[in-house]
Parts: structure tokens; C-alpha cells; sequence
């Protein structure tokens, strides 16, 4: 049978917060993506005050000895110094690189390590601004722990004084255009308005809503074509969405789209729109029988999706839909069940879409 590297990541801080010295914010492993010997963490920080002693901006161990991955920054000036744990030192890495941090300036920085290619990788704004290789590879090799990921003060060590925003946690080690790409989708976000032609990417596995042309048969003249996600690829035939109104609500183009508020998609090559219905008669997804996800030519009440930015806290948010936001899309008229996807393949290695769920589920962000 073969077998799947699933690539999953999460964002853990969204909006910015502010934090003081002695503020943090803890994950258990358990919500973390799984990890096997690469990682990647990426974020926006605005340092307000330089600390008289280093400050933690991350830290993922139950001991402070257990730095895989850790970030800080040095007195005074707040310099990155990037470690890890290895099995031949408790902290490895750079004891400061760069010039330091801008005070009152939002920074993109990120963190990537690989066991497997032995290296730890430092952005800032997208520039690659140093590496940290490990020397004997045969012998020394990076030890990853099952501790929470501490954000701000850990351990006896007090956090940054700033603001954090976009915190994402990946389970594999990000290329350099990765890391430009995650710069750019938060530094030139941009609003999306009704008649927007969009794609959506299934979160934890990178895959593209999309269609290959296959149909649900449930009478001769009723006819879905099965919604599935795709490829890590970009198809530009069949992955792009048009923004609409909700059936039956008017709406100009050119209107910005508001969170908590119904919308629909209607795909650009088939002319169709996205759609879902009640599982009576059977109507189930074919391996996981779940909740159907289709297209169908005829407009309908069962067309409408509500759209909120996920958010496993709170199911309220306010603003505006802008490209690159992590969202969530509830189908109304079968109770809000939440759009979803996960690794069970069909025959092509598509992966199945469904209405499963309440939207907490990493599964369920697009």
C-alpha cells in the first residue's frame, strides 16, 4: 500500500496581540501538527522596548533545556538568536544574528529546520539572512520533544514587549519561495469584493477545491458534478471561483464581502454553482459517506454558504474577507455543517470534500 507525507500547518495567533514581559500563550503538543524531522514557523512581530536581559518570542520544550524550536532575542539591541536541541547539545544554533530588530516596526520572520538536510534556516522580511548547518552528519542529529509550544515568557525566561500577529506552525521545512510567499500573502493583503475570482486551498493539506469533470448520478435530468481537492498545483481551469450573493440577495460587483455574512461561488469553467443537500436517499460522499459537496447548474437556497475567519475560540468575527484569510464556510440550509476534507483518497489520489462538523477542526479551514 503506499504511503503519504501529509503536510499540514496551523495558524495559532491570527490578529495581533500585544504582550508584556510576562505574557504567554501555550499549546499543547497534541494541537500542534505532527511532526517527524522537519519544521517551520513563521510570524509578524513588532518589537515596542528592547529588554535590559534576552526575551523569548518562542519556546517549545517542558524544560527550558528542551529548545526544539526556540527563538530569542538578545538585550538590547533584539538581535534573533534561533537554537534548537541536539543529541551532542542542549542548545545549537546562533548565539545572535543580524542587526537586531527595528523598534515599532512590524517584522516577517521565519524559522526553518530539517533533520534530514541538517540545517536551520533565518528569514526577515522574506530575505534569507542566515543558516546554521550541522557539522557531522553522520552522528549528530536534531531532537525534536512532545512539550507545549510556548509563545512569549517560558519557563524562567520573560517574553518579548510588542505586538504578534499570523503565527503558523507547518510540519515540513518551507522553501525559500514558501517563506516569500507567506511574507507577501500578509504584507500586501488585499479586500476580496463580489466578483472576485478566487481559489481556495484546503488548509492542512494544501490541496486545491476543485472538480475532474465526475458526476453524482441521482436521475437522468439531476446531475452534480463531484466538488474534490486536488493538487498542490494550481489548475486555472478548474480551481477558480467566482465570488456571488447569496441566492435570491442582490449585491454589486465590486462590494466587499463581510464576514459572518452568506455568500455563494460559482466555478468559472463549469458555469455551476457550489452546492450541498441532506444525505436522504443515500446522497453521501462514496468512501466516508458524509454530506455531499457538488456543483449544480440550477440556482438554489442549498447554494448559500456562510463565511467566517476560522477561529477556534470564538464563532464571531467582524471586517472584511481579504485574500490569504483562514476561513470557514457553513452551509446554511443543511444546520451549518462546515465544509470539510481530510486524506481519504479516491481512486485518482483526489481527496474527498464533504459537509462534516461544527468548523473547530483543523480539516475544516480553507
Amino acid at each position: 500500500m503506499p504511503k503519504f507525507a501529509v503536510r499540514e500547518w496551523a495558524e495559532l495567533i491570527s490578529d495581533p496581540i500585544s504582550m508584556g514581559e510576562q505574557d504567554k500563550r501555550i499549546f499543547e503538543h497534541a494541537d500542534l501538527p505532527s511532526v517527524n524531522d522537519k519544521l517551520s514557523i513563521t510570524l509578524r512581530l513588532k518589537i515596542n522596548k528592547h529588554r535590559s536581559n534576552w526575551a523569548t518570542i518562542f519556546h517549545k520544550g517542558a524544560e527550558s533545556s528542551d529548545c526544539t524550536p526556540s527563538l530569542w532575542l538578545t538585550k538590547n539591541n533584539s538581535a534573533l538568536t534561533p537554537r534548537f536541541k541536539g543529541n551532542w547539545s542542549n542548545y545549537v544554533g546562533f548565539s545572535e544574528i543580524g542587526d537586531g530588530l527595528i523598534l515599532d516596526k512590524w517584522h516577517h520572520i521565519a524559522y526553518t529546520l530539517s533533520d534530514l538536510e541538517k540545517r536551520l534556516d533565518i528569514y526577515v522580511d522574506g530575505e534569507w539572512i542566515g543558516f546554521y548547518s550541522i557539522p557531522i552528519v553522520k552522528d549528530q542529529r536534531v531532537i525534536f520533544n512532545d512539550g507545549p509550544l510556548h509563545i512569549g515568557c517560558a519557563h524562567n525566561y520573560y517574553g518579548f514587549i510588542g505586538e504578534i500577529s499570523n503565527f503558523r506552525y507547518f510540519n515540513w521545512r518551507l522553501s525559500a519561495e514558501e517563506v516569500k510567499e507567506d511574507f507577501f500573502n500578509e504584507s500586501q493583503k488585499k479586500p476580496i469584493v463580489c466578483g472576485s475570482k478566487i481559489a481556495l486551498v484546503h488548509v492542512s493539506t494544501r490541496k486545491y477545491l476543485s472538480t475532474k469533470g465526475v458526476k453524482y448520478d441521482f436521475a437522468p435530468k439531476n446531475k452534480h458534478y463531484m466538488v474534490i481537492c486536488s493538487g498542490q498545483e494550481i489548475d486555472l481551469k478548474n480551481d477558480v471561483w467566482t465570488v456571488i450573493g447569496a441566492n435570491g440577495k442582490s449585491i454589486n460587483e465590486g462590494d466587499l464581502i463581510s464576514l459572518n455574512n452568506i455568500i455563494g461561488f460559482r466555478h468559472q469553467e463549469t458555469g455551476c454553482y457550489l452546492h450541498s443537500h441532506n444525505t436522504s436517499y443515500e446522497r453521501v460522499t462514496p468512501i466516508s459517506k458524509l454530506q455531499q459537496v457538488t456543483l449544480c447548474s440550477d440556482r438554489c437556497m442549498d447554494d448559500n454558504w456562510l463565511i467566517r475567519r476560522y477561529n477556534s475560540i470564538t464563532s464571531y468575527d467582524t471586517g472584511h474577507l481579504m485574500n490569504g484569510d483562514i476561513i470557514c464556510l457553513f452551509h446554511i440550509n443543511t444546520n451549518k455543517q462546515a465544509l470539510y476534507s481530510h486524506t481519504v483518497l479516491l481512486g485518482d489520489e483526489s481527496q474527498e470534500v464533504s459537509c462534516y462538523g461544527d468548523g473547530s477542526e483543523n480539516n475544516n479551514k480553507v
